[in-house]
């Protein structure tokens, strides 16, 4: 097959998952035959090509000119939608930080807002507008309604979890059969087992610390983690680049001061040492079709905590801990409790074993070609 895979074009900048996800399935479809050609591109050029697989659907005006260019040379089209109730996480990243601001600036209002916000109750205001959660206005403002009718025109769906495709039932209303579900991946060449002495040497860090590796964003939540952890002497490692959001990484540190330390994109095996080296991985995120980051420190055997609000459930099970990323005191103890108990408990062993034998990219590729040929029968 000729395959073109395509992300909108911004998407090379963030070094998401959806962006590692295309490059890492086309390299294997291109060992196994398949003529593939990966595009960042709003409007590709898919002349010439078999199939057109888009991934991320969330940027509407690429999505649309996307699915358009395919539309109109009459190709076949998957889409990996990287789903996560957009409307939603929204609401949660930005009055995550519109709560903890009173809270830092010790405004009296500040008990009330983070009780409000954690039973879901808490109006978020912007540019004079007010949005709850569930949101009319802010599906609206996503344009849910353009998605969904982009969606139905697509060949066939591949998300990365049957919660991902349930929360493309629940807010997208789209209630086709032409699907299948390709799980994310990670590599063990790099991750497990990974030596944690590359990172202590580079950093000179040679003490405990908990780690969040990731966009220093609202969305990924690190300043409830900062907040939560304010009272603890826990050391606190954040990885990931914070270009996009300077202001939120320096108030991350307000919070913290020196029990936070901030590092920009690690090299992979880098990276892989630095999960090797941390006592224990957190993810709090608002914004996690899979929470990819904790997959890979799975693999280091480091214990896991993943949020209540994303798809992680379906690849973390019971072998993580799981916090509220509204709620500060669940994140507390989420922490002290993985911090206590260590790295050598069960349900680390299990979730790195599960992360081994059914997570790996080439078992996403078989999925995915496999899903590709049933469109041509």
């Amino acid at each position: 097959m000729k395959i073109l895979l395509v992300n909108h074009a911004d998407s090379s900048k963030y070094k998401g998952g959806d962006s590692l996800q295309l490059e890492k399935i086309g390299v294997i479809l291109s060992k196994r035959g398949h003529k593939v050609l990966g595009a960042y591109q709003n409007k590709p050029d898919v002349s010439g090509f078999d199939l057109v697989h888009i991934f991320n659907c969330r940027q509407i005006d690429s999505f649309k000119s996307q699915i358009e260019a395919c539309k109109a040379a009459d190709i076949k089209i998957v889409v990996s939608p990287i789903w996560i109730s957009l409307s939603n996480a929204f609401w949660g990243s930005r009055a995550s930080l519109k709560v903890l601001k009173l809270a830092v600036n010790k405004d009296p209002k500040a008990s009330l807002a983070f009780e409000l916000f954690k039973n879901r109750e808490y109006i978020l205001e912007i540019d004079k507008k007010q949005f709850g959660y569930n949101s009319r206005e802010l599906n609206s403002k996503f344009k849910f309604n353009k998605i969904s009718r982009l969606l139905d025109e697509v060949t066939g769906l591949l998300p990365n979890s049957w919660l991902e495709l349930q929360a493309i039932r629940n807010d997208l209303r789209w209630n086709k059969n032409n699907f299948s579900v390709a799980n994310y991946g990670v590599d063990p060449k790099i991750f497990l087992n990974s030596d944690p002495r590359k990172f202590r040497e580079f950093t000179g860090i040679k003490y405990p610390f908990i780690l969040q590796a990731g966009r220093i964003e609202p969305a990924k939540n690190q300043a409830m983690l900062c907040w939560a952890l304010r009272n603890t002497q826990i050391p606190i490692v954040f990885i990931g680049s914070s270009s996009n959001w300077p202001k939120y990484a320096e108030f991350c540190q307000a919070i913290s001061g020196e029990k936070l330390t901030i590092f920009d994109h690690m090299p992979p095996d880098l990276l892989a040492s630095a999960y090797s080296a941390a006592s224990v991985h957190i993810l709090p995120s608002w914004c996690e079709t899979c929470g990819l980051v904790s997959l890979e420190a799975s693999l280091s055997g480091t214990p896991v905590i993943g949020s209540t609000f994303g798809h992680e459930l379906e690849y973390l099970k019971e072998n993580a801990l799981y916090v509220d990323p509204s709620d500060p005191d669940s994140i507390l103890l989420a922490v002290k409790e993985a911090w206590e108990s260590g790295k050598n408990i069960d349900r680390v062993g299990r979730l790195r074993d599960i992360v081994l034998n059914q997570y790996s990219w080439e078992e996403a590729s078989t999925k995915t070609e496999s899903f590709y040929k049933g469109l041509f029968k």
